[in-house]
């Protein structure tokens, strides 16, 4: 069986709003344009799953439209065949949005019938792996969609997603599970709704080390459905300063951090699903996992790691929370100080990426993927002094790298329920521990090949992978 699901620019479900929900009180219409993520099999349940991402919507204007009234709407169908020719060549789908504003909260048949014709039409027209997509909006506000994958087979969208400072999931239907009492604290503060959406998501944790121990302690005790953990790196014993669960029988052993991390979620028996991958994210197995989040945390302490991520997030609409902690010691005076700066910064559409925001460096992450696929070439250029060498061990103390996944937590909660206010999300926090100070930088705009990019938001699949020659 194969799955569906959407996500969009907040951006885009607002014009889709105003376009077909208008005060006349009449059905309107719009095409919209569509990146595809299709996922081979999905990590928790092994099921195909295709995601549709909304690059363009394109209101059906007056001259189009043939009859219109508050039970329907007719328009011709020349410029869909010429949307279809411009999708052919961009590797794009194309679909339709229409409102009943006053007629029935579904689908109705007229509705079935016409959307048969077009899925027909589109696959004439681009051949048989061609997808038709239609979203409904209702008087009510609320908006289904379905993809028709021929003229005689659709699916229902499961979950629309936006994305902006304020996350928001349009299900279907709601979770018909009953409510466990271990979320009831947490429901009086964030709300049944909070609980709910926590155990729907599918939330991808990249780094089970310093940072992404904690923030894994966390997300399992606040209930989340399903989580895919991704960290090539065994125990070691620096690790056990700082990484939850873990002991010296893991690290005499070289115990999997993956596998500590599903063991420690295991043992709190709250019914979080878990997926594990024991290899660097840039691996073919990963993809399909990573393609399949809804929210992905990054833990990961390596530039080329964070660059993969930094992609994603534009090409896929899955907002990132990457997570950074640097601690160094200095001498102030002659006096030994501890100075510590934890930063949260998130990935997604309409925020500045972590190359414009100078966070991750190119030239760094060249030099990581090299050690990595030609491990005997690294060693060469590092005796030669092209290279970098390892470097000394960073100091880590488990309250900082806590705090950090905390202030992760605490953005992901902003920006599922607004605890803040409805303007309170932050993009880039950076704690100074020394100051007991936060601070917001900035980032110059810039003509960003990733983040300022119109081509790459919402592209989905593309050959190679995220646009990677490597």
């Amino acid at each position: 069986m194969t799955r569906a699901d959407l996500a969009a620019q907040e951006a885009h479900l607002r014009l889709l709003k105003a376009e077909l929900l208008r005060a006349d009180g009449k059905e309107h219409a719009a095409y919209v344009i569509f990146g595809v993520s299709r996922i081979a099999s999905d990590p928790f349940t092994g099921e195909g799953r295709v995601r549709l991402l909304i690059k363009d919507v394109l209101p059906v204007e007056r001259d189009e439209i043939t009859s219109s009234d508050d039970r329907h709407i007719s328009w011709k169908t020349n410029r869909f065949v010429s949307l279809l020719a411009e999708a052919s060549r961009a590797g794009h789908q194309v679909g339709i949005a229409h409102s009943h504003p006053t007629g029935p909260a579904g689908f109705s048949s007229q509705d079935d019938r016409n959307e048969a014709e077009l899925a027909r039409l589109a696959q004439n027209r681009n051949g048989e792996d061609a997808l038709m997509v239609s979203l409904l909006l209702c008087g009510t506000g609320e908006i289904q969609g379905r993809v028709w994958t021929s003229p005689d087979s659709v699916i229902d969208l499961e979950v629309i997603r936006s994305v902006s400072q304020n996350w928001r999931f349009h299900r279907r239907e709601d979770d018909a599970c009953p409510e466990d009492p271990a979320m009831d604290r947490q429901g009086l503060a964030l709300g049944v709704s909070f609980n709910r959406t926590m155990k729907s998501l599918r939330i991808g944790v990249v780094g089970a080390g310093g940072t992404g121990s904690p923030l894994l302690q966390q997300l399992g005790r606040m209930g989340v459905g399903h989580l895919a953990i991704f960290d090539p790196d065994h125990v070691e014993p620096s690790n056990l300063n700082r990484l939850y669960g873990a002991t010296h029988a893991d690290a005499a052993k070289g115990v999997m951090k993956v596998e500590v991390a599903e063991r420690e979620i295991g043992r709190m028996g709250l019914g979080t699903q878990v997926a594990t991958f024991n290899e660097w994210i840039g691996a073919p197995a990963c993809r399909d996992a990573l393609k399949s989040m809804d929210m992905i945390f990054g833990c990961t302490d390596d530039h080329d790691g964070r660059i993969l991520l930094n992609r994603l997030a534009y090409y896929y609409l899955i907002p990132v929370i990457d997570l950074g902690l640097a601690l160094r010691v200095a001498d102030r005076e002659g006096e030994r100080v501890l100075e510590g700066d934890g930063r949260v910064t998130v990935l997604e559409p309409g925020a500045s990426c972590l190359i414009c925001r100078r966070i991750v460096n190119p030239a760094l992450a060249a030099e990581e993927a090299l050690r990595r696929n030609d491990p005997a070439e690294f060693d060469r250029r590092k005796a030669e002094a092209y290279v970098r060498g390892e470097g000394n061990p960073a100091p880590a103390v488990v309250s900082f790298t806590t705090s950090v996944a905390t202030m992760g937590i605490e953005e992901m909660i902003q920006r599922l329920q607004q605890f803040r206010g409805g303007a309170g999300a932050i993009a880039n926090r950076v704690r100074k521990f020394g100051q007991v100070e936060d601070f917001r930088p900035g980032a110059a705009r810039q003509p960003c090949r990733v983040c300022n990019t119109p081509t790459i938001v919402g592209a989905g699949d593309v050959v190679p992978f995220l646009g990677r020659a490597g």
